[in-house]
């Protein structure tokens, strides 16, 4: 069972391409923020240019785990 504050990957559907397979994404290093029921939010940390320096952006994403684009999560 996924707990707040354990790192895992997820892989999720982004759409399909032109011949209809599906595009899938993979975040790594997510880190989850709580998990109750179905519905599994995370989030992530991306280094960005800013005016002083690298900067950090959080992002965060929620995903219900039996929903068709949830492909799904890994431990890291």
């Amino acid at each position: 069972m996924l707990k707040k504050g354990d790192r895992i990957s997820i892989s999720y559907r982004t759409g399909k391409d032109t011949k209809g397979n599906y595009l899938i994404d993979t975040l790594t290093d997510a880190e989850v923020e709580e998990y109750t029921g179905s519905i599994l939010k995370v989030r992530t940390f991306e280094q960005v240019p800013g005016p002083q320096g690298d900067e950090v952006e959080i992002k965060h994403f929620v995903f219900d785990v039996n929903s068709p684009e949830f492909v799904g999560a890994l431990p890291e």
